[in-house]
């Protein structure tokens, strides 16, 4: 079974049980551990560092939140840019590091974060405002470590990461936005999973509105890939989001990637890809 039918199956046992059923789960399908093992070995050579390359990271929200994090670092200093990195729905930030060392063996030092409620974090209900709240401090940190202000950051979410991206991006500008694999909004999931005419308030107390935060957002450079075989959040969101977007925008349907694997199928296109976008931003020295 496709991820995209579970949404389906979801969304009707939501509608028969009259919404008792929520969708949140789903957006916020959350995995809890007592520690990190934050593998330096990756799959792929791209996806491998040293182990002096991740430092583990404590982020404090307030005084009833903490967020586990870490931060890997290029292997070349001063690195080309700093990336605050967001990532997807499921599991904690062991299954999600592999991006960010990606990243780093392209020449960016990253901090990426489990949201409150994952991971190591905090054991509270996530929401709309309260992963704000975690951006936020995460942007802090990053910012101090850094020593630059935010629109001097690259923000880089993929799949439900490219709400919590741009939801902070609209709070707090970057210097560039990368979003992989996103959807427009969670009435936009719920549209294009059951053709059914629901409000997204039915299902789900978040609204993650990509779209419309795109359309007032302006002066941010964005750059969309997506994989053209996506079957769970399909390339149509992309192009969506990219049609109602302002300049400068970018849009790259990757031929032959799933919802997973877009930069695998880029190959050696994605860090060209990257540096071609970032180059006339004010992420780049």
């Amino acid at each position: 079974m496709s991820r995209r039918a579970l949404i389906l199956g979801t969304l009707l046992a939501a509608v028969g049980l009259g919404a008792c059923y929520s969708l949140d789960p789903f957006l916020y399908s959350r995995e809890r551990v007592d520690h990190y093992t934050l593998p330096a070995e990756g799959d792929t050579p791209e996806e491998t560092v040293s182990p002096d390359r991740i430092e583990p990271v404590d982020l404090v929200v307030d005084a009833h939140v903490r967020l586990g994090a870490a931060y890997v670092k290029s292997a070349q200093q001063p690195p080309l840019g700093y990336v605050l990195y967001f990532h997807g729905i499921c599991c904690n930030l062991d299954a999600h590091i592999a991006r960010p060392k990606g990243l780093s063996n392209l020449g960016y030092d990253v901090l990426v974060f489990d949201y409150r409620g994952w991971g190591t974090s905090t054991d509270v209900e996530p929401t709309e405002q309260g992963l704000l709240e975690d951006s936020r401090a995460a942007l802090a940190w990053l910012s101090a470590r850094s020593g630059l202000p935010a629109d001097r950051l690259v923000y880089y979410g993929r799949s439900f990461g490219t709400a919590v991206a741009t939801q902070l991006a609209a709070d707090k500008p970057p210097a560039a936005l990368v979003l992989e694999s996103p959807f427009s909004s969670v009435q936009g999931l719920v549209g294009d999973s059951s053709n059914m005419d629901l409000p997204a308030s039915f299902l789900s107390e978040g609204a993650w509105d990509t779209e419309g935060r795109l359309r007032a957002m302006r002066g941010v450079p964005l750059l969309l890939l997506h994989g053209a075989e996506d079957d769970f959040v399909r390339p149509e969101f992309s192009e969506r989001l990219y049609s109602v977007a302002h300049e400068p925008k970018r849009l790259v349907l990757v031929e032959g990637a799933d919802h997973d694997d877009v930069p695998l199928r880029m190959g050696v296109d994605y860090a060209p890809t990257l540096a071609d976008f970032l180059s006339g931003t004010r992420a780049w020295p």
